[in-house]
């Protein structure tokens, strides 16, 4: 059987084998059959040909032809590896104390992958990085956990010896961003293009931070998109391991990202940012056997990604659980307001919440609004001209800070502050608790 590799360490995976059901809206099947869900790291969603990305993306682009797929998703954290620990816990990064690389999940917290295998599922998750390095919780769950060099080799190799068995099968990747090596083929950086990236690393939230010449971002640019097209590829290479399987037919498949890439829209590199360039990310929902193509245009999070899943599954979702799930949305029952909060303790602390087609982004004391209709890539702060919208946001996101910090599995972040009466109500309003 043909096995895949998936190259440029640009994809993650995670499949669940454990439900299906028409793409019809209103007619969504709860539990049995199969469910995958794909994720990808590092890539835009506006780098996709099917969100109106200018490089060719074949496959997200055949997906996107047979799924429902979401135009307004957003990540959880600048860093995709907090984003990706919201996905597998429906937690936001203070409550699950992961809000930065290196940060530990604790024990406390309940993944997707416990509720799953509590159920009798067989779990697996095949994790790119260092053979024998750190887990940092993410393992909780999963009855095989593989942390090395070939994650995608070893989940076809496991997907081979486990098929027709429910289970669980996270597959993770991530992409290198600017720190890149050698250019692609036909494409050449500027002389001295290397040094000048690592001054502006290094510049970044400094006092006096650098830009990238014109010819530099033109380049880091060509060469950005020639890294998604490698990502198309190796998706397409994983749906063909599907069709060859016949999972494509009796599957729900979920494609998502946790993180996309700043290519310096934002100063120096952005790279760190909670703007939409690094926070918008793509997804999709394909059922069984693929389906007449939707767009949905409400706001979504990943950490909705958990409580889908086990809705799908037909499992009860923890009631720690802050995300939502979207089988509302693809059955046309979602009810208003949609929401997407993030937040990164860098820059001196950043925060961001969509709502109602605009965003703001504070960082430090410092609110930005943008207007997504017109600006998806967030270039011009309006916040001078519709203060009484920044306000209104300002005070969702106090609320929503209230909320994930009292909720904190991290002593050191929890907060021992009650909720007063008026918060609880206007977060009960939101939907966030019940």
């Amino acid at each position: 059987m043909k096995r895949i590799s998936i190259g440029f360490s640009l994809i993650i995976c995670t499949a669940l084998l454990s439900c299906g059901g028409p793409a019809e809206e209103g007619s969504i099947a709860l539990g049995g059959g199969s469910l995958i869900v794909v994720s990808v790291d590092g890539v835009r969603a506006d780098a996709l040909g099917c969100y109106g990305g200018s490089a060719a993306t074949p496959a997200f682009d055949a997906l996107a032809a047979e799924s429902v797929r979401f135009e307004w998703a957003f990540g959880q954290a600048a860093d995709p590896a907090v984003s990706f620990a919201g996905l597998l816990t429906g937690l936001y990064p203070t409550t699950a104390g992961v809000r930065a690389p290196g940060d530990r999940l604790r024990d406390e917290a309940e993944t997707l992958a416990e509720v799953v295998s509590g159920s009798g599922v067989t779990t697996a998750a095949f994790v790119e990085g260092s053979a024998g390095g750190n887990d940092y919780g993410l393992a909780q769950g999963f009855d095989t956990f593989y942390l090395g060099p070939s994650p995608g080799e070893q989940a076809a190799a496991w997907l081979e010896n486990t098929a027709g068995a429910d289970f669980l099968l996270v597959l993770r990747g991530w992409s290198a961003g600017w720190q890149m090596g050698a250019a692609a083929e036909g494409i050449e950086a500027p002389e001295g293009f290397y040094e000048r990236l690592q001054e502006v690393l290094a510049s970044d939230g400094g006092d006096e931070p650098r830009a990238l010449e014109p010819a530099d971002l033109e380049f880091a640019s060509a060469l950005y998109a020639d890294r998604v097209r490698a990502v198309d590829a190796a998706l397409g290479a994983f749906m063909d391991r599907l069709e060859a399987s016949g999972l494509a037919d009796d599957a729900t498949l979920l494609v998502l990202g946790t993180g996309g890439l700043d290519l310096g829209q934002h100063g120096a590199t952005g790279r760190d940012s909670l703007h939409a360039t690094v926070t918008r990310v793509p997804l999709f929902v394909r059922f069984p056997g693929g389906g007449e193509p939707r767009v949905v245009d409400r706001i979504v999070e990943v950490i909705d990604v958990m409580p889908t899943i086990l809705d799908l599954a037909g499992l009860d979702t923890p009631s720690a659980v802050q995300g939502k799930s979207l089988i509302p949305l693809l059955e046309g029952q979602g009810r208003p307001p949609y929401l997407a909060f993030s937040e990164a303790p860098t820059r001196g602390g950043q925060r961001a919440i969509a709502l109602a087609g605009y965003r703001l982004v504070q960082v430090g004391e410092e609110s930005q609004l943008f207007n997504l209709a017109v600006d998806p890539l967030e270039l011009e702060d309006i916040a001078a001209t519709e203060q009484d919208r920044v306000d209104v946001l300002l005070r969702h996101l106090g609320d929503w800070q209230k909320m994930v910090a009292a909720s904190s599995l991290d002593p050191e972040l929890r907060s021992d502050e009650e909720l007063d009466p008026e918060t609880l109500e206007r977060l009960k309003s939101l939907g966030y608790i019940h």
